[in-house]
């Protein structure tokens, strides 16, 4: 099966190898880009800071671009990661106590929640990027939870020409990836831009969960699927669904 996999480098690269292992022809056209900014991370975490929470791999990358000095007291505080690539991320950047929530920012700070319930006074350090979803720091805040935002990445578009739009989608994909709501705005905007170019209709989307399913253009929500668990494994087993 031809398929489109719109996430950003390098995690395309790790999405397209395990599609071939599987026996799929990975397309890659990276849909956004990640601007790092490790100036976020220049002080440490604040004092009695409880622990520290990741929503994507991308922060632990930036945190490998400081020295190891400058790193170590994050590395030395407990890390909670939003699902098992992030936690596998933030294990080999050096962290040693790592829990997994359940690939949401609401079980996230859920599990933070439970977890730090003891010293609910003390800061939660969220390293992050923009754009990003709201519910992580609205659950923590509604607990009354104090959060140390650290932007320390932005994600922006990537450009594409036509002739590497025609290049991708000639043929039309046979399923096309989403891994987040901006990819998926992003989509939209490529398909208002080529719709006469492309018969759409011809690919499946298959999205990491419903909320980015929502984000798509109305014509595909008919050709959107998901998986129940917001997990890339388990988001690859559709395609088999979809092949069938």
């Amino acid at each position: 099966m031809r398929v489109l996999v719109t996430r950003p480098e390098p995690a395309s690269a790790r999405t397209a190898a395990e599609l071939e292992r599987r026996g799929h022809e990975p397309v890659l056209l990276p849909l956004m880009q990640a601007i790092q900014q490790p100036k976020a991370l220049s002080s440490p975490p604040l004092p009695g800071t409880a622990a520290i929470a990741v929503t994507s791999a991308e922060a632990m990358r930036v945190l490998e671009t400081l020295p190891y000095d400058a790193r170590h007291p994050f590395l030395a505080l407990p890390l909670f990661a939003v699902g098992r690539a992030t936690a596998r991320a933030a294990e080999e950047a050096g962290f040693q106590d790592v829990s997994v929530a359940d690939g949401d920012g609401r079980s996230l700070a859920r599990l933070l929640i439970a977890k730090t319930d003891q010293n609910p006074g003390t800061p939660i350090l969220y390293l992050t990027g923009t754009p990003r979803s709201p519910e992580f720091e609205t659950t923590l805040a509604d607990a009354g939870r104090i959060v140390d935002v650290r932007e320390c990445y932005q994600m922006i578009p990537a450009a594409h020409d036509d002739a590497e739009l025609a290049r991708r989608l000639t043929p039309m994909p046979d399923a096309i990836l989403a891994y987040s709501s901006e990819t998926a705005l992003r989509i939209g905007e490529i398909f208002e831009g080529t719709r006469a170019s492309f018969n759409w209709s011809e690919a499946r989307f298959l999205c990491l969960s419903e909320k980015i399913a929502k984000a798509l253009p109305a014509e595909f929500q008919p050709q959107a699927r998901w998986p129940m668990e917001p997990r890339e494994d388990l988001l690859l087993l559709l395609l088999s669904c979809s092949a069938a």
